[in-house]
């Protein structure tokens, strides 16, 4: 049995492939200092990644979307090459700094659409709360599988900690089980690539998302804002579990249009674990 470690230079050069036709800044903001990466023209779609994550989330997403959109992915503050955001981690303080950055991207008389995934979809909804009182109207809001509603968790395997005296084949193989528990349903689909991603976005993670996902935070600041909804689920989503009827009738209760569609016999990170059926749901969503 061959042994599995990380290819380093490959992977690199996977990610430059999908990068080259980006622009990629880093623009300062009260409290960090936030880089976006984005592709394309159009209106905007900007996409925020999950917890313990990065831009890679969306490594699918980005280039195919950008044939019709304006795509705009940051590295939410505290997590991959964007700075550190200044103590107490708040979802209204992230969600601040990223709205302050993204003025300087996208102009007031634009609608933007926003799509968060996991944590990233609780940042969302903060997210376009911020820009309606900055003025700005987003157009709608997408979110899949966030947290922040105040419901269960799903009950799920503990997940394998890294340590310093792991090898590298022990830290490929956590990171591999890992993502078997908790993103994708699929054992199949964790390959090399998503490996890789997930080792880079939990070396760089700074902010510890999952205490401020198991408030209610999101379903509050929905409570705040009438901008059409949409929400996606995997139906093996793993941080879901037994309770998605919970997470939809918290939803219901809070605006009564929301549109919910359930992906049969997917997991969490779903626009990874089959990006053909996530990016026809996201474009209908879209077109809605």
């Amino acid at each position: 049995m061959n042994k599995k470690t990380f290819n380093f230079e490959e992977f690199s050069n996977y990610l430059s492939a999908i990068e080259k036709n980006c622009n990629k800044v880093f623009i300062k903001s009260k409290d960090s200092k936030v880089c976006w990466r984005s592709w394309g023209k159009g209106k905007p779609l900007i996409l925020l990644h999950g917890g313990y994550g990065s831009w890679a989330h969306w490594i699918k997403q980005a280039i195919p979307f950008s044939k019709n959109y304006n795509v705009l992915i940051p590295d939410m503050p505290g997590f991959g090459e964007s700075e550190d955001l200044t103590l107490p981690h708040t979802p209204e303080k992230i969600s601040a700094n990223i709205a302050e950055t993204l003025l300087k991207l996208i102009s007031p008389e634009e609608t933007p659409i926003i799509c968060g995934f996991s944590f990233g979809g609780l940042i969302a909804g903060h997210l376009s709360y911020n820009l309606i009182e900055r003025g700005l109207n987003p157009e709608k809001l997408i979110l899949v599988g966030p947290g922040g509603l105040g419901a269960k968790r799903g009950e799920m395997r503990n997940m394998i900690a890294r340590h310093s005296k792991m090898s590298e084949e022990e830290i490929y193989q956590a990171h591999k089980t890992n993502l078997e528990i908790l993103m994708m349903h699929d054992a199949t689909k964790v390959d090399d690539w998503s490996v890789h991603i997930q080792k880079q976005n939990t070396d760089a993670h700074r902010i510890k998302s999952r205490p401020i996902s198991s408030t209610d935070t999101l379903a509050r600041i929905l409570e705040k804002q009438d901008v059409p909804l949409f929400l996606l689920w995997g139906e093996k989503d793993a941080s879901v579990g037994v309770y998605l009827e919970d997470r939809m009738s918290i939803l219901r209760d809070i605006n009564s249009k929301v549109r919910f569609h359930v992906e049969y016999n997917l997991g969490h990170w779903i626009m990874y674990e089959n990006d053909v059926i996530f990016n026809k749901i996201l474009n209908n969503f879209i077109q809605d």
